[in-house]
């Protein structure tokens, strides 16, 4: 989405009618006779990847494969959804294909699909409006596409207990305790429908709740009232913020940030860390999350959260080049608010002092990236880190900052799938205070 944002590409979206079953099964498997049709002493071998079956998606994701390899595209390494020839891309999950391409290549596009159709049941074809749930909302004046989950929030908002806590956050800055005591079975069902309809929202559209979720998840097993009230409040949040949109584009390189909160978790002193990855002014990626073993200092929890979004940089940097898409530079700019780090991983003179050897490997890995050019580490303050919303609650008067740095604006008053205005807050920024 970030890359036909900055190059303007047409997107266009497409349905398969049945599509497991136009995959032939590799192996033999045998089914009753369905009620209502009766002949004794006999059962139906199956021939086709029937619904229901296993190795279905997979025999389906094959056979696409390699459909679309008899017409010329080419896996992307990185992404085995992905194909590419001659610029037209295409990507598919499940039976929903997306074409992508520039307008100077319509007709080849338009042949490709033609192809294609006569291999399966193809519908669709208009502009792309609503993927997995969610929509999108383009402006190719300004070549920015927006993602909204609007509908989706209003769903999820029947799970809430109590309507009546409204907050300008997500998350309260009081720590959450474990529960004293054992939750009900329905009181955990309850919880986990209201934890995993959060998710869906934290890993596509709202990064902002991120860092709330990800703490939630930690008591999916034995939830208390407090957990529930504190999954109500998110749950809330973004009911009152629904217009909130991901806008992508509007930039001409990749940022990429890391951050970590030393051992922030009372009751096991392991630190939080998160990343975030921009592409073209738009993010593409994100993660907040607790480290999986305990650090002795800041600058040791700082490394393992430098390390893992250098690699998730690294991959993302791969997978843009497979898509034959250029960035302004080969090196990849990595911000970071710890100059201690810094120095670690970019002066040969400094050392770091541990016993702790995976966090050691993980220094020397980064000073080999470095060295290599492969990435370059830079110091960012906190009050600029767009990264530090992801480790931590922030006051309320930081909050409308980072919303700022997430790319996250307000599209409302709007007819669905059209071309509307965009009412974005960057002019409040002028008058913010980020402490």
């Amino acid at each position: 989405m970030a890359i036909a944002a900055k190059h303007n590409l047409e997107l266009k979206q497409y349905d398969v009618t049945n599509a497991f079953v136009h995959a032939s099964l590799d192996r033999e498997v045998y089914m009753r006779m369905p009620k209502g049709y009766q002949k004794p002493g006999t059962i139906l071998r199956i021939k086709k990847a029937l619904y229901g079956l296993r190795i279905s998606p997979l025999l389906w994701q094959k056979d696409l494969t390699a459909t679309l390899t008899q017409l010329g595209f080419q896996i992307v390494p990185h992404e085995p959804c992905c194909m590419i020839k001659d610029g037209i891309i295409i990507f598919y999950y499940v039976d929903d294909i997306i074409l992508a391409y520039g307008k100077d290549q319509s007709k080849k596009a338009q042949e490709a699909m033609d192809q294609l159709k006569q291999r399966y049941s193809i519908t669709g074809g208009d502009d792309l409006q609503w993927f997995l749930g969610i929509e999108v909302i383009r402006d190719r004046s300004k070549q920015l596409i927006h993602l909204s989950q609007v509908a989706y929030y209003e769903k999820i908002n029947r799970l809430v207990d109590d309507q009546t806590i409204r907050h300008d956050t997500p998350m309260a800055t009081s720590e959450l305790m474990p529960r004293e005591g054992l939750a009900t079975p329905s009181e955990i069902n309850r919880y986990q429908r209201k934890i995993g309809s959060l998710l869906y929202a934290a890993v596509n559209t709202r990064p902002d709740i991120a860092f709330a979720t990800s703490r939630l998840a930690r008591f999916l097993a034995n939830p208390s009232q407090e957990h529930q009230q504190a999954a109500d409040r998110v749950l809330l949040y973004l009911s009152d913020t629904k217009w909130l949109t991901l806008r992508l584009g509007g930039g001409t390189a990749m940022q990429v940030a890391s951050d970590a909160s030393f051992a922030d978790n009372t009751l096991d002193r392991k630190s939080s860390q998160g990343y975030a990855i921009k592409l073209f002014g738009g993010l593409i990626a994100w993660r907040s999350s607790k480290q999986d073993t305990v650090t002795t200092s800041t600058t040791e929890a700082e490394l393992l959260a430098l390390s893992q979004v250098a690699k998730e940089a690294i991959f993302t940097s791969r997978l843009i080049s497979e898509l034959k898409v250029k960035l302004p530079s080969p090196t990849i700019t990595i911000q970071c608010d710890n100059q201690q780090t810094i120095r670690l991983v970019t002066q040969a003179v400094s050392r770091l002092t541990t016993k702790l050897r995976h966090v050691d490997i993980h220094n020397h890995w980064l000073r080999q990236e470095v060295t290599n050019q492969r990435i370059k580490v830079v110091y960012t303050k906190s009050s600029e880190m767009i990264a530090d919303g992801l480790t931590k609650v922030l006051p309320v008067n930081q909050w409308t900052g980072f919303l700022i740095q997430l790319g996250l604006v307000e599209v409302r008053d709007r007819e669905p799938h059209n071309q509307s205005p965009v009412v974005e807050i960057q002019a409040q920024l002028e008058q913010l205070s980020c402490g």
